[in-house]
């Protein structure tokens, strides 16, 4: 068996790599969350039932409902182009990760209730269609 040796060379072949990755890595993530969202979404049941623009110093709550008949309400709130939403009742929503996900700003961020099939996603346009980018649906 030969003795193998890392060269100077192998050196410089590896760094070259480590650069060009975490280069990389740094451009992609800066470009997208320099990304622009103007709106945010929010779908009941894969059924779009608001879109809410996103301005600068926008500070508001919003409510909707949800559920079999619309007997549940679910409250969110804006501040400066982020998004949260805030606890809903125990038999609601167990675990409570909607709420803890916390506020929202970056493009491919989103927030997801799956005990009440609620999303909060951004979008760059009005009447974002968040369906053409899913590559499928499971309840």
């Amino acid at each position: 068996m030969t003795n193998l040796k890392v060269k100077f060379t192998d050196y410089i072949i590896v760094g070259t790599i480590v650069v060009l990755g975490v280069t990389g890595f740094w451009f992609n993530i800066q470009n997208v969350s320099a990304a622009d969202h103007k709106y945010a979404t929010i779908y009941v049941e894969n059924q779009p039932v608001a879109e809410l623009s996103l301005t600068p110093g926008d500070q508001f709550s919003y409510s909707f409902t949800f559920g079999d008949n619309d007997q549940h309400k679910a409250f969110i709130e804006i501040d400066d182009r982020r998004i949260r939403m805030l606890e809903m009742d125990d038999h609601l929503c167990p675990k409570k990760i909607c709420s803890h996900t916390g506020w929202i700003e970056y493009s491919y961020q989103s927030i997801v209730c799956l005990p009440n099939k609620i999303m909060i996603a951004f979008s760059e346009t009005a009447s974002g269609d968040i369906g053409e980018n899913l590559d499928g649906v499971t309840y």
